[in-house]
């Protein structure tokens, strides 16, 4: 199959080399390079960090073919998933999410992985299995698109509020409460913005979840830590390395679930902290003196 890649960083580069030593056909094109579609296209991948995917869809024609993101954000202003801002930007898109817990340079080693392809077309998601899924890479399917999408971005947020709790220095025990809650937060704002409650306790939720929040590759639990030892944010995400997704979702999430009247304290602290509204230790503080309640 012929598959364009928009975006080169190493995500994007990880999932094309796949492809390529597949057996498919790869072109990569760099997000600020809009040049024209490249030859008779099966897919295209979108690995564009998703605070630069609004501006930079409009510059390209839409789409001759299916749409696999591999994105996982939310857009902080008009709080739109990835996929709601590709079919604003090309309407009539058909569109597809690869989501999961995947550090790049695992995938590239070779290390086994396993994720999940989504979308509302049962075709399309079979589709972007059969493309992807290697004896080291296994692909699962679903059709909840929404919760595949939403569960993607909102481990991102948080993982750094896992590093915040690690770089506090609070232990094991601290974490896994951190964790556990967070699942549980995850899931009840995430079925309320219409993704399915099993979705998220799958590979997309739970698994990356996991991933994010204890593994020392991830950008978004780097910038927690680097928050609790005082770096100013601006000072972390010009070091990084990458985007730290959870940096915007943080924002969107936020404002999302305030105007949906949806129950959120980790949220809340974690775009807190990374506003500069409050300390990572006094964060810590307002969710300790929370009332107990039911789990």
């Amino acid at each position: 199959m012929n598959v364009q890649v928009l975006g080169a960083g190493s995500w994007g580069g990880a999932l094309g080399r796949i492809l390529g030593e597949a057996g498919h056909a790869v072109t990569w094109s760099d997000v600020g390079d809009p040049t024209v579609w490249r030859g008779a296209l099966d897919f295209a991948v979108l690995a564009i960090p998703s605070k630069f995917l609004a501006a930079a869809l409009p510059r390209w024609a839409p789409a001759p073919c299916p749409v696999v993101s591999v994105v996982k954000g939310i857009e902080p202003e008009g709080f739109r998933r990835v996929s709601e801002i590709v079919a604003d930007a090309w309407p009539g898109a058909r569109v597809a999410a690869l989501s999961g817990p995947s550090f790049a340079k695992e995938v590239e080693a070779g290390v086994p992985t396993a994720v999940v392809a989504a979308s509302g077309d049962e075709g399309l998601a079979k589709g972007v299995q059969d493309l992807f899924h290697r004896r080291n890479f296994r692909v699962y399917w679903s059709m909840d698109l929404t919760g595949v999408e939403l569960g993607g971005a909102m481990k991102n947020v948080y993982a750094i509020g896992a590093g915040l709790c690690s770089g506090l220095g609070l232990g094991d025990n601290s974490l896994a409460a951190m964790v556990t809650r967070a699942l549980a937060e995850m899931r009840r704002v995430g079925t309320a913005l219409g993704g399915r409650p099993e979705t998220f306790m799958g590979l997309s939720g739970a698994g990356d979840l996991m991933l994010t929040c204890y593994g020392d590759q991830s950008r978004n639990r780097r910038v927690g830590l680097a928050l609790s030892h005082g770096q100013p944010l601006a000072e972390i995400e010009r070091t990084l390395g990458g985007v730290a997704e959870g940096v915007t979702t943080a924002r969107a999430l936020r404002g999302l679930a305030r105007r949906r009247g949806l129950r959120a304290p980790l949220v809340e602290q974690v775009a807190a902290v990374l506003g500069g509204e409050r300390s990572p230790a006094d964060a810590l503080e307002e969710l300790l003196a929370r009332p107990p309640d039911e789990e």
